[in-house]
C-alpha cells in the first residue's frame, strides 16, 4: 500500500517537509482564483468615491497601518466611503474587533472591516487599493472596480534575499495597478524602471504631538552629547547594526556620549558608554525624548523614515545615511548624511557633537523642511489621483 494511502487508512497524517511548508506559506498569498464582476460606472461619483483597502493584519504600534489608517480617515472626512478587507488574519477573529482595533490604537474610521482567507473576495466599488506585495496578488484577481492602485511605502522586493519572495514581490510591480508612492525616490522607480503610472505623496508628521513643546517658537537648548537612536533591529533595512558598530569606534575615540535607544526593546548590553534601553514608546514619549536629545539618529535602506521628520519637528538634527533613497527627499539644509559604513557613520556623529552651529543650522533647516507637510494634505493628493484615474477609467481613457 502506498505511504499515502497507508497513513489515510490508519487514520494519521503526514508531517510536511520544509519545502511544502514554505511553498505552502507563499500559495495563501498569492493563489486567487479570478473574481470576475462589472465595475459600477454609471454611478460614479468623484466627490463620493466607494474605495476599498486591502491589507494585511496588524497590531498596534505598525508605522505603514498608521499612515494607510491616516490617508483612510481623510478620505472619510473627505466624503468618501472607505472599507478595509483584511487579508489572511492572524490577530483579529472578526471585523468588528480589527475595526476597534484601528479607533483605539490608530485612527478614528467609521467604515466597514471585513476578513478573508483563502478566497476571492466579492467586492464592487470605484477604486480598490492594494497594500503590500501579498495583498497585490488578491486585488489582481479581483473585478468589480473601476480602477485599481497600490499604495507604495517601500520598494519590497529588496526586503529578502534574491530568491522567490523577492521575485513574487518585484512581480506586481508589472501589475496594471497604478501606483500611489510615498515620496519620489519611490515614484521615480515605479514610472521609470517599471513604466506604472505613478505620483507620489510626501510621508508627513503629526504636528499635535511632534512640536516644539507647548508654546514654544524655538527648540529648547541641548546639554551633554545625547543620540536618540532608532533601534529597530528586527527589521533589516534599518541598519542598526551600523550604528552600532559606530558608536563603539565612538566610544574608542575618547568621544563622551550617552544613547537613548528606541524602537525595539534591547535588553542588557556590554557598552562602554551609558545608554537607556526604552523599547517602544508612544508618540508623546518620542516627542518629549526628540525634544531633549542632542541628535538624532535613523536608518533606512530603502525608502526613508518618517520618524526622522518627527525628529525635526521636535527641532532634533537627524543624521540618516548618504543614499539616493534619501537625498531624493532631504537637502544638506534639514539633514547631515552618514556614509553607509561604521567609520562614517562615527565621523559624522563626531563633528556634529563637536559643532553647535551646524546643529542649530540643521534645527532651523529641518523646522524650515517641514514647512506645508501635514497628512491632511498628502490625503488630498491621494484623493486627487484617486478621482483622476478612476474617471479616467470611467470613461475608457487610462492613458499617462
Amino acid at each position: 500500500m502506498p505511504y499515502a494511502q497507508l497513513l489515510k487508512f490508519l487514520g494519521l497524517k503526514r508531517k510536511k517537509q520544509p519545502l511544502e511548508r514554505r511553498a505552502e506559506h507563499l500559495r495563501k498569498f498569492v493563489s486567487y482564483a479570478p473574481s470576475p464582476g462589472v465595475p459600477p460606472v454609471a454611478d460614479f461619483d468623484p466627490e463620493r468615491m466607494r474605495i476599498t483597502w486591502i491589507i494585511p493584519d496588524f497590531m498596534p504600534g505598525a508605522g505603514g497601518h498608521m499612515t494607510i489608517f491616516r490617508i483612510a480617515r481623510y478620505l472619510e472626512e473627505f466624503g468618501h466611503d472607505v472599507t478595509f478587507l483584511i487579508q489572511n488574519p492572524t490577530e483579529h477573529k472578526t471585523g468588528d474587533e480589527a475595526k476597534a482595533s484601528i479607533n483605539v490604537h490608530f485612527q478614528p474610521f467609521k467604515g466597514r472591516v471585513e476578513l478573508f482567507s483563502g478566497v476571492t473576495p466579492k467586492a464592487e466599488g470605484d477604486a480598490l487599493i492594494a497594500t503590500d506585495r501579498f495583498t497585490c496578488y488578491p486585488v489582481e484577481a479581483m473585478g468589480g472596480f473601476i480602477r485599481k492602485f497600490y499604495f507604495v511605502q517601500d520598494y519590497e522586493p529588496a526586503f529578502y534575499p534574491t530568491g522567490s519572495e523577492s521575485l513574487l514581490s518585484e512581480a506586481t510591480y508589472h501589475f496594471d495597478f497604478d501606483c500611489l508612492c510615498a515620496g519620489e525616490w519611490l515614484h521615480k522607480i515605479m514610472s521609470g524602471k517599471y513604466g506604472r503610472w505613478s505620483t507620489s505623496w510626501p510621508l508627513a508628521y503629526d504636528a499635535s504631538v511632534y512640536n516644539l513643546g507647548q508654546g514654544a517658537t524655538e527648540p529648547e537648548p541641548r546639554s551633554g552629547n545625547r543620540i536618540a537612536l532608532y533601534a529597530r533591529y528586527v527589521t533589516s533595512r534599518r541598519a542598526v547594526e551600523l550604528a552600532f558598530l559606530a558608536l563603539e569606534i565612538l566610544h574608542q575615540r575618547g568621544v563622551q556620549f550617552e544613547v537613548d535607544f528606541f524602537g525595539w526593546p534591547l535588553g542588557k548590553l556590554s557598552t562602554g558608554y551609558p545608554y537607556r534601553d526604552h523599547g517602544i514608546l508612544g508618540g508623546g514619549e518620542l516627542a518629549a525624548l526628540y525634544r531633549k536629545a542632542t541628535i538624532g539618529v535613523v536608518f533606512s535602506a530603502t525608502n526613508h523614515s518618517l520618524v526622522n521628520k518627527e525628529m525635526m519637528a521636535c527641532g532634533l538634527p537627524v543624521v540618516d545615511l548618504d543614499l539616493d533613497t534619501v537625498r531624493s527627499i532631504f537637502n544638506e539644509n534639514a539633514m547631515a548624511f552618514a556614509k553607509p559604513t561604521p567609520d562614517g557613520i562615527a565621523g559624522t556623529l563626531e563633528a556634529l557633537l563637536a559643532d553647535d552651529a551646524r546643529r542649530k543650522s540643521l534645527q532651523q533647516g529641518g523646522l524650515a523642511f517641514l514647512e506645508g507637510l501635514s497628512w491632511e494634505n498628502s490625503a488630498r493628493l491621494v484623493e486627487k489621483a484617486l478621482q483622476e484615474r478612476v474617471s479616467k477609467a470611467a470613461q475608457g481613457d487610462l492613458r499617462p
